[in-house]
């Protein structure tokens, strides 16, 4: 149990505490995600060939009934063919056994469409005929559409049956009694003329082996190309999918734009260099108080609560978190990369912190909680940035003598009704990039009464004025 400054419990529920992990993407999610682009993709195949069917359908009307009919009921159940799969996998029935099914029976009514001459053709019309028309396109048409279903296995299994409803229908009309078949080995081996070959193929009772040959084939590159088009684009959404769970892995750890240099394999990162950047430090004030009060469970809850509300503030200002040391928190500005705004950022970004943990009291006050008091120290000056550790554990830091000074100015609000404690060197950077410090941070006044310790040159200090 708590004292009674803390009344009741200070610290925040463990389910309202951000963990953006929780809702990462698990391998299975990806896979269920997938699945239901699949049943996606059927509505979408559904659509595009409801569309085509009702163009083939207003131009057969424009024929006379009677010759028109049959094809328009054929056209009725190839539209209803792509409805019912659609239907029968969204109320859960075994879905790849449905598929497979209507798929097979696609293929059949196409090929039928696509063989059998139609009524409203001229008379003494042949299939043998439509073997050799470009209608054929059609088949590959029809798997190219099954490629919008997003599956491979879909798109393999559609070609399969393609070539196989074809190839029986080619045999069909190969079988007639008035069919010839013939193909470039036989015209070769039986040395026709060339009067005898264009003769026999203009006969309309001929059927060519070879042309039957190449459809296959087109059948065959049609499907395995889309087939590994599919496959790849399903794995490059895993890949991406991978990519953002370690970059929201790595965001657990660095900040964001850390992150990105990370992300983007920058070497710059392990190369020391020096630069002018912005430190700031905030710390929880009365913490070591708090903490004797309180179980090492309550006391990570808050810090986690405390921690998180600061880091939100940073990473809108664009700051950089370097590490969180117990109840403080250490931020900079101008890192990896310096920006001529970023001792305005820094102010600006204390000033919002101030403002965070204002209105977290004032949450705490409604629920009947004690409030909780931070200092904030911010120095602008020259550091060394870079990685530092063992290979295997490197942390990206600054390191310098304005750090030194930022922790220091820091401590200084101990014992003061001010919460912010700014160099002078900070505020002086802040005004020469056309910026007002005390706009950014009203309140904000030079303290001449403040000395950083353990410091042979003074620092000036600026302190923001309490609210009353």
């Amino acid at each position: 149990m708590l004292a009674p400054l803390l009344r009741a419990s200070p610290f925040p529920r463990i389910e309202d505490i951000s963990t953006p992990h929780a809702s990462e993407p698990t391998a299975q999610s990806i896979e269920d995600e997938l699945t239901r682009e699949e049943l996606r993709g059927l509505t979408t195949i559904f659509l595009g060939r409801s569309t085509v069917l009702a163009i083939l359908s207003l131009w057969a009307l424009t024929l006379p009934f009677e010759r028109s009919g049959g094809y328009l009921l054929a056209l009725l159940l190839f539209g209803l063919l792509g409805a019912l799969p659609r239907l029968l996998v969204k109320h859960g029935l075994k879905q790849k056994i449905i598929l497979a099914l209507f798929v097979l029976l696609d293929v059949s009514v196409l090929t039928f469409l696509l063989i059998v001459p139609p009524p409203f053709y001229v008379d003494d019309w042949t299939p043998q005929i439509n073997l050799r028309l470009p209608n054929f396109l059609y088949v590959g048409i029809y798997i190219i559409g099954m490629a919008l279903s997003y599956s491979p296995w879909l798109v393999l299994l559609s070609g399969f049956m393609a070539a196989v409803a074809w190839s029986i229908g080619f045999a069909w009309v190969a079988s007639l009694p008035a069919s010839v078949l013939s193909s470039s080995r036989k015209t070769l081996d039986t040395g026709m003329s060339s009067e005898a070959v264009i003769a026999s193929f203009l006969d309309r009772n001929t059927v060519s082996l070879t042309i039957w040959y190449n459809q296959l084939l087109f059948i065959f590159l049609v499907t395995v190309m889309l087939t590994v088009t599919v496959w790849r684009s399903r794995q490059l959404v895993r890949k991406q999918v991978a990519v953002e769970r370690e970059r929201s892995n790595l965001a657990r750890y660095f900040s964001p734009n850390i992150v990105d240099e990370l992300s983007n394999d920058h070497s710059d990162l392990d190369e020391s260099n020096t630069q002018y950047a912005a430190v700031l430090f905030a710390d929880m004030v009365g913490f070591t108080s708090i903490s004797e009060k309180s179980s090492p469970n309550e006391i990570m809850l808050l810090l986690r609560a405390f921690h998180s509300r600061l880091a939100k503030v940073t990473f809108q200002h664009g700051g950089t978190v370097d590490k969180y040391i117990g109840d403080s928190i250490m931020v900079h500005f101008g890192t990896p990369e310096p920006r001529n705004d970023d001792p305005v950022r820094a102010l600006a970004c204390a000033e919002a912190m101030v403002g965070e943990i204002e209105k977290w009291n004032e949450e705490r006050k409604v629920e009947g909680l004690a409030p909780i008091q931070i200092g904030i120290g911010l120095h602008y000056g020259e550091v060394v940035v870079g990685n530092t550790g063992h290979t295997r554990r490197l942390e990206y830091t600054v390191l310098g003598d304005t750090v030194n000074v930022a922790s220091r100015l820091e401590r200084l609000t101990r014992g003061t009704p001010s919460h912010v404690m700014v160099s002078n060197d900070l505020v002086s950077a802040v005004n020469s990039r056309g910026a007002d410090a005390t706009d950014i941070m009203p309140g904000l006044y030079p303290d001449t009464s403040r000395r950083v310790r353990g410091r042979t040159t003074p620092i000036a200090v600026w302190c923001r004025a309490a609210k009353t």
